[in-house]
């Protein structure tokens, strides 16, 4: 399988701007990676109770990434959301 560097980047509305609040680094298959935001819960477009976004970017370069996919969320589901990442996170790094 070929794998690329993919990270999962959380965001939160502040100030009229989006701001970065963590970073997951996924060294990861396509496949796999679709898979995982596939189930993250959420909608694509903003509204006044999901004011938290998690993107899907692509590491092209040193110096570019390319923003794939992306996905708005209320409190509880960015929880929700983060517990899966961080879990397929450590089935990944620990068994894979």
């Amino acid at each position: 399988m070929k794998t690329s560097n993919y990270y999962i980047e959380l965001q939160m509305y502040c100030h009229g701007r989006y701001i970065t609040i963590a970073n997951f680094d996924k060294n990861s298959c396509e496949k796999i990676i679709h898979e995982l935001f596939d189930e993250l819960r959420g909608e694509p477009e903003a509204s006044d109770i999901r004011r938290l976004r998690i993107n899907l970017l692509l590491n092209d370069t040193a110096t570019s990434k390319t923003q794939l996919r992306s996905i708005h969320c209320t409190l509880d589901e960015l929880a929700e959301n983060t517990k899966m990442i961080i879990k397929k996170t450590f089935r990944s790094v620990n068994f894979d």
